[in-house]
């Protein structure tokens, strides 16, 4: 009759936990696998969140990178050919029974969630079409989750930042827009607009006179972009972003396109345009004012021309929480309550 209760009272601070802390029931990003040396334990944060992976086989293990010892940094331990993580302080063996949250390898990614809701993360359509190139592009951003979804998705500011003879901005206004929400997953919005480049880039190939263009959010960390060109060719940017710290975020951007991709010279152009673009949102994103209880009393009282997806973004952001030390806490001790018989 005991455990009964235990596992009554357990399902209930479940039920409540997860559901005030959606961020650790999605799936984060966290590295390109080509970036990460397998033979040895990986270190990173997701907000405030230390975390470590190590490799069994080719299979992730995650923990959080503390020892339950005394406290040291287990990535500075090693990894045994059992597949095992040894603290490098007294020698403590840590396996896949101890393990925190799933970690997967999904399209060349490596992604860690606590309790995930979704059995896979976000796809990228084509990923696997031998007749698409593919672009991996890792950089951190000196701005907040919030600021940097916005930006992802925001189709006012190319005409401003990357207006010059390596962006795609233009002074013509995106044309036809239509919003697009979806009844069975109000995590995710999308947007379709017809879009006319700048002239730069139409001297370089000039069927980016005029582009169909397709983005999708999906809450709180991905967004991917479909721009769509005549003769069947099409540009997919995917990125998907990790909170650093309060004001630090990563993203990894995936490019998939069948475009510039037969010549080394067009494929080095491609890069080349694709780094210049982020450089830009990079620079932008820098001049964001911190985030502070001021900021958020002021943004969202101006209002602009298209931007009423950004609004219902900012609804569903009303929920999110950043992972911070007393989340990260709480986390924890739900954890040690979920595995009390493990204890």
């Amino acid at each position: 009759m005991l455990k009964v209760l235990i596992f009554i009272n357990l399902f209930l601070h479940s039920c409540s936990f997860l559901s005030s802390s959606h961020v650790f029931n999605t799936w984060h990003c966290i590295d390109f696998i080509k970036d990460i040396d397998i033979k040895k334990p990986y270190a990173y944060n997701i907000g405030e969140l230390p975390m470590v992976t190590w490799f069994n086989n080719g299979k992730p293990l995650s923990t959080i990178n503390i020892c339950g010892h005394l406290g040291s940094k287990l990535d500075h331990g090693k990894v045994t050919n059992k597949g095992c993580l040894i603290c490098p302080y007294h020698g403590l063996e840590y396996n896949s029974n101890k393990t925190f949250g799933k970690t997967i390898i999904f399209q060349d990614k490596l992604w860690w969630s606590y309790k995930p809701k979704n059995k896979l993360p976000p796809v990228i359509p084509f990923y696997n079409n031998k007749n698409f190139e593919t672009l991996l592009i890792k950089i951190n951003i000196d701005a907040n989750i919030v600021d940097c979804a916005y930006n992802t998705m925001d189709i006012n500011h190319p005409s401003y930042v990357h207006n010059n003879m390596f962006g795609f901005g233009s002074h013509i206004p995106p044309t036809n827009i239509k919003i697009v929400e979806y009844s069975k997953n109000k995590d995710k919005l999308g947007l379709s607009f017809n879009y006319k480049s700048n002239s730069n880039l139409v001297h370089l190939k000039k069927e980016l006179k005029q582009s169909k263009n397709f983005h999708i959010y999906e809450y709180p960390y991905t967004t991917w972009s479909r721009v769509s060109l005549p003769n069947n060719q099409h540009l997919f940017v995917n990125i998907n972003m990790l909170p650093l710290s309060p004001n630090k975020t990563q993203w990894l951007v995936t490019l998939k396109h069948n475009y510039w991709n037969k010549l080394p010279l067009e494929k080095k152009l491609m890069s080349f345009a694709a780094e210049c673009i982020l450089s830009q949102d990079k620079e932008q994103l820098s001049k964001q004012a911190p985030e502070t209880a001021l900021k958020q009393a002021i943004i969202h009282r101006e209002k602009i021309t298209n931007d009423e997806h950004i609004n219902k973004m900012k609804t569903m952001f009303s929920k999110y929480k950043y992972p911070d030390h007393k989340i990260v806490l709480d986390l924890y001790n739900y954890h040690k309550k979920s595995h009390i018989y493990d204890l």
